[in-house]
């Protein structure tokens, strides 16, 4: 007989086992092991108590009214169809998202963040908007710098792509939280400087907000050095006592947003990317950088396109104003100085 075969015993990837485990699940495990009858409470997550703006969810129920054919087409002002067209949210959509959501988007960062020369893709939550991001812009050699305390989930994004070994933990200063940005110049003036530089404003877990001279700082900085810096903005409502969240607007900076938090819209799943136009780039020497061509390859494959519905509930929410977040947000300062006095020494 000839020699038997011996196959391989099967096993997952080396980059999966990389992965640090999402901190949520863990600490939901350790949530139902505590003993029955004992008071304990996760900061783990930020999920707020509140639900879409009324006229968000309204406009989603009669959307789905007129898909299931049980409302008028014609009903709201322009009709429904006008907005989604004939294939209706049962089709897949444009990969960049629904049209008039990115128009209504690219109004919004001109208007309130600034960000002018600016284009728009609408993704299934803040996190695949990351990834969309990472896989365009670095490989898995390239230096990523995350400053520490991170969003884990970014840490995850780029250790499950192979990056493990090439991700940067930079410090904050202990007495404020602010990452230290002269730690960051070293690392950029270096013989090896990383690619990308990842910074979330105001910032999860510490909610630390930074001033417009640091963001532009560290913005400049990393142009200077051919690097990206991306900035995730998917606290930019919650600030307090005046301060002023702040967008670079940057031919090397690329902002994250999202609709879950100040909107109540965790479940949704919708968030953005503003990254610089082609005209933009154009204008800084970078013809052949598309960031838009590329991005949509990482989108077609792993979304297709941004949920229809949740597209539709987002637009509406957005179109029903600020001043409805703005409250929600507002009654959050009573629980935030309770916490913080809590934590007080």
């Amino acid at each position: 007989m000839g020699d038997e075969l011996h196959p391989r015993a099967l096993a997952v990837s080396r980059r999966v086992q990389a992965t640090a485990p999402p901190v949520i699940v863990t600490t939901k495990q350790l949530m139902a092991a505590a003993p029955s009858g004992r008071p304990v409470l996760s900061l783990a997550q930020g999920v707020v108590h509140w639900r879409p703006p009324p006229a968000a969810t309204a406009a989603a129920a009669e959307l789905m009214a007129v898909v299931d054919g049980q409302g008028d087409i014609h009903s709201s002002e322009g009709g429904m169809r006008a907005v989604f067209g004939g294939g209706g949210v049962n089709s897949y959509g444009p990969a960049d998202g629904l049209p008039a959501l990115v128009d209504a988007l690219k109004q919004k960062i001109a208007d309130k963040n600034g960000l002018h020369g600016y284009e728009v893709m609408v993704t299934n939550g803040a996190n695949q908007a990351f990834v969309n991001i990472m896989l365009t812009l670095v490989d898995s050699s390239d230096k990523v710098v995350l400053f520490t305390p991170y969003y884990f989930n970014h840490l995850m994004a780029l250790q499950m792509t192979g990056g493990a070994d090439s991700v940067l933990l930079g410090p904050c200063h202990s007495d404020n939280q602010h990452p230290d940005l002269g730690w960051l110049q070293q690392q950029l003036a270096g013989p090896d400087p990383p690619k990308m530089v990842v910074i979330v404003n105001p910032c999860n877990p510490t909610g630390v907000l930074l001033s417009a001279s640091e963001l532009e700082s560290a913005a400049s900085m990393c142009a200077a050095a051919g690097a990206w810096l991306i900035l995730d903005n998917t606290y930019e409502d919650f600030v307090y006592n005046d301060s002023k969240h702040h967008c670079v607007c940057k031919d090397n900076v690329v902002h994250v947003f999202s609709f879950s938090k100040a909107y109540g819209m965790m479940g949704w799943r919708v968030g953005y990317i503003a990254y610089p136009g082609q005209e933009m780039l154009r204008q800084a020497g970078l013809t052949d950088c598309r960031l838009g061509d590329e991005m949509r390859k990482i989108q077609d494959t792993l979304a297709i396109c941004p949920s229809q519905l949740a597209q539709h509930l987002a637009l509406a929410a957005l179109q029903s104003g600020s001043s409805y977040i703005q409250q929600q947000i507002a009654d959050l300062q009573h629980n935030r100085e309770l916490i913080a006095d809590a934590l007080s020494p």
